[in-house]
């Protein structure tokens, strides 16, 4: 049995070297001219003409825009330069907050969550029924004394003062954060 050549028939492998050959045979080609001085003399001249003319062009339309207060090409690619420092330097910013993140969570320190900011009034404990309202009694008073064995004065006095006076420095309180003045304007109910 016969093996057959399948990259002989290959009609992409048949394209790519007719691509390299031509490439080859342009390249030959325009050497041979460019090394001809009576070529390549006038064609110098050209290309500078056509340069000249394009510098000229650039400060023309840098002129028209300027006078128009439109930016110009040049001030584009500056402007697209500094946002690129900036996208740059935000990144770092980005990079430096989520690795301070990272250090807070590995130490896991975790901020205060604030109290959700809303309009009503905080939930207030449900209301004891009468007989358990006299058994509850609050921190800041002192217990009374029992009927049965009076107290003696300098107790009752040290007693009060005990209570009044706190047995260690208190914790400060958080700072009162004011809602922003809003005005009392009336408020509309929807029809429904």
């Amino acid at each position: 049995m016969e093996t057959v050549d399948w990259n002989a028939v290959n009609p992409l492998a048949m394209w790519r070297d007719w691509i390299v050959k031509s490439e080859a045979q342009w390249s030959q080609g325009l050497s041979k001219l460019m090394k001809d001085e009576r070529l390549s003399g006038p064609l110098g001249r050209q290309v500078d003409e056509l340069r000249m003319m394009q510098r000229q062009f650039a400060e023309v339309a840098q002129a028209s825009l300027a006078a128009a207060n439109l930016p110009s090409r040049s001030d584009l690619e500056a402007l697209d330069e500094r946002m690129g420092r900036l996208e740059d330097g935000l990144a770092q910013v980005a990079a430096a907050m989520s690795r301070l993140q990272q250090a807070l969570e590995a130490r896991q320190v975790v901020a205060p969550a604030a109290p959700a900011r809303t309009r009503r009034p905080a939930p207030t404990a449900p209301a004891a029924p009468e007989g358990a309202r006299a058994a509850t009694r609050t921190t800041d008073a002192p217990a009374p004394a029992p009927a049965s064995a009076p107290a003696p004065a300098s107790a009752s006095v040290s007693a009060s003062v005990s209570a009044s006076a706190p047995a260690a420095a208190p914790a400060p309180a958080p700072a009162a954060v004011s809602a922003p003045k809003r005005s009392r304007a009336p408020v509309r109910k929807a029809n429904r």
